[in-house]
C-alpha cells in the first residue's frame, strides 16, 4: 500500500513539472523556424539582382557616320553675321583629273588655290553671277588642304558671290567653281518704319474670333479688311 501512494506521488510530481517545462521546451522549435525563413530572402534578393531584366540592344550609331565628301562640284557661301562669310566646297576626282589631263600633276601642286569675292549689290537677283558684272573683286590666298573658309567682309547690306580657282605658276587664274549669291544682313534697326504689328488679343479676334480679356484691347492695331 505504501508503495502504491509512493507511486502517485511520482506520477503527480512527473505531471506537475511536465506543465511546467513544456512550454519552455516548445518556444525554441517555434523560434527555430523564423531563422529558416530569414536565410531565404536574401537569397531570393540576392537572385533578384544578379539576373537583371534583359535590355534591348542599342543601335551602335558610329555605323551612321555622315560621309566628308559626295563626289559633287560645290560651292557654298553663306552670311555668317553681318561682318563675316563662311564658305565650304568639295572639288570632285572628275574636276581634278580634268585639271591634270589639261595641265599636269606638277602645274596642280604649283598652283595656289584662291577665293575670288565679288561685289554685285544692287544687280538683279536672275542676273548671271560673272566677274564681267561685279562692282569689284578681292582676291584670298588659302590652303592648299582646306575645304572651308571664314572670310571677313566688313561690308553689311551688300552682296556677294564667290569663286574657288587656282592661280598657276606664270600668273593665269583658272576658274574651278562658282558659289551662290548671298546677300549680308544689317548691322543696325531697320529703316522701314511702316509695318504695323498686330497685338495678339487683334489675332485672336480676327482669326480665331475669341473675345479678348481686358488689357491692351484699346491699343490694339485693327487689320483693315477691305483691301483682302
Amino acid at each position: 500500500m505504501d508503495n502504491f501512494w509512493y507511486w502517485l506521488l511520482g506520477a503527480v510530481a512527473l505531471a506537475v513539472l511536465a506543465a511546467i517545462l513544456w512550454p519552455r521546451l516548445a518556444k525554441p522549435v517555434r523560434l527555430s523556424r523564423k531563422p529558416d525563413m530569414l536565410q531565404q530572402q536574401p537569397a531570393e534578393e540576392m537572385a533578384a539582382e544578379i539576373s537583371p531584366a534583359i535590355q534591348p540592344a542599342k543601335a551602335d550609331r558610329s555605323e551612321f557616320k555622315l560621309p566628308r565628301h559626295y563626289g559633287t562640284d560645290r560651292l557654298v557661301a553663306l552670311s555668317k553675321d553681318p561682318n563675316w562669310l563662311y564658305a565650304y566646297w568639295e572639288i570632285s576626282a572628275d574636276q581634278y583629273e580634268s585639271y591634270v589631263r589639261r595641265y599636269g600633276e606638277a602645274a596642280w601642286c604649283a598652283a595656289r588655290p584662291v577665293l575670288r569675292v565679288y561685289d554685285i549689290t544692287g544687280l538683279p537677283e536672275d542676273s548671271p553671277l560673272t566677274a564681267h558684272a561685279a562692282h569689284c573683286c578681292r582676291e584670298i590666298l588659302i590652303d592648299p588642304y582646306a575645304d572651308n573658309w571664314f572670310i571677313e567682309i566688313g561690308q553689311p547690306n551688300r552682296s556677294f558671290f564667290l569663286e574657288l580657282g587656282r592661280l598657276l605658276t606664270d600668273g593665269s587664274y583658272l576658274k574651278l567653281l562658282t558659289s551662290n549669291r548671298v546677300s549680308m544682313p544689317g548691322n543696325s534697326v531697320s529703316s522701314l518704319i511702316d509695318e504695323e504689328w498686330m497685338w495678339l488679343e487683334g489675332i485672336y479676334k480676327t482669326v480665331q474670333q475669341v473675345p479678348c480679356g481686358s488689357g491692351s484691347e484699346g491699343r490694339a492695331v485693327k487689320p483693315d479688311l477691305t483691301s483682302q
